[in-house]
């Protein structure tokens, strides 16, 4: 019996990999090993805070971008039809000068769609839904051909379609993950000795009070906070919680779990992980598909980089994919 060998491939194109190689020969990335407890590709660092588009709102970009000249075509045949099939001269359906004008607006608008993807990844329907394809290593439109260092050609490249509402476009500079708080003038009244707010100007917490890590200890703490669901649920967490379709522990983990019913599948099984300590909530996306993201209450949104928590309070809005929850203190009811 033949002993098994290993195979290592490229994590962004799957070719194989000579032994020792530092750069993939097909694609070109650099061979990196990834982080430990890294949730991100290896090669996704120009795409933090970029958010991928729900297979909903994907195929109805496809539907719009095929539709439209299926339907002119449509149009076209039904006109060559009858007017073929017409014993009596200029007794077709569709006169031939709206023969013509069809098979101008059609060819104009798969001209638009494809000068559109070349030089942003859009599309008539990624406008019209605010999505932009790009390639997942650069950030840029894919390019449609593309040589390798053997001389062939070849149009297969991965890409990633992204929501450019729920996110930050690719092609545009990634803001830094953490935003601290402006710093007071050397002119301006003194602090307080003893902060009793944790949260900044704009609402978001304080990072400079509590830190990346939620180590500080803020003056007042409060034994629970409240997840209002957008389907009207309450779920008042003291811990930490666990969120998706049907949530499962990690080995080794004890989290309380909550399977939110999600008909359009937007959540992932296993999607966030919310820990309350006390004056901060802190959302941990968990690799899921659709994304999540924190959005303050002036209306700033940050997407979460998988793995990497991100602080919250109340006020805050959670998107979990298409799904939303509001932060709320304890003891706190809507009319």
């Amino acid at each position: 019996m033949g002993a098994l060998v290993g195979a290592r491939s490229c994590g962004r194109c799957g070719q194989p990999l000579g032994s020792g190689a530092t750069w993939c020969f097909w694609c070109g990335v650099r061979i990196v090993s990834a982080a430990t407890g890294s949730a991100i590709g290896t090669y996704s660092g120009l795409l933090a805070g970029v958010q991928t588009a729900t297979p909903s709102r994907r195929r109805s970009a496809v539907a719009i971008d095929w539709g439209v000249p299926l339907l002119l075509l449509g149009v076209l045949v039904v006109g060559v039809a009858t007017g073929a099939s017409s014993a009596t001269a200029g007794a077709a359906l569709v006169p031939v000068p709206v023969e013509v004008a069809v098979v101008v607006v059609a060819l104009a608008f798969v001209a638009l769609d494809v000068v559109l993807y070349v030089r942003g990844g859009r599309s008539v329907g990624r406008l019209l839904l605010s999505l932009r394809t790009v390639d997942d290593l650069t950030g840029r439109p894919p390019a449609v051909l593309r040589v390798d260092r053997r001389g062939r050609f070849s149009i297969r490249r991965q890409a990633v379609t992204v929501d450019l509402r729920r996110g930050r476009d690719p092609m545009t500079s990634s803001p830094p993950l953490v935003q601290r708080p402006a710093l007071p003038a050397a002119a301006s009244a003194p602090l307080p000795p003893h902060p009793t707010d944790p949260l900044d100007a704009a609402g978001r917490p304080d990072e400079n009070t509590f830190g990346r890590t939620g180590q500080g200890r803020p003056a007042t703490a409060a034994p629970s906070i409240v997840l209002e669901l957008d389907s009207g649920e309450r779920l008042d967490l003291e811990s930490t919680l666990l969120i998706g379709r049907a949530p499962v522990n990690r080995e080794g983990e004890e989290h309380p779990v909550f399977a939110w019913a999600d008909l359009a599948r937007s959540l992932t099984k296993t999607h966030a992980l919310f820990a309350w300590e006390g004056a901060v909530l802190w959302v941990t996306d968990l690799g899921s598909t659709n994304g999540s993201s924190l959005v303050a209450p002036d209306g700033t949104r940050q997407p979460l980089v998988a793995g990497l928590r991100g602080p919250a309070a109340p006020g805050y809005v959670v998107e979990l994919g298409e799904r939303t929850l509001t932060v709320q203190p304890s003891g706190v009811v809507d009319a």
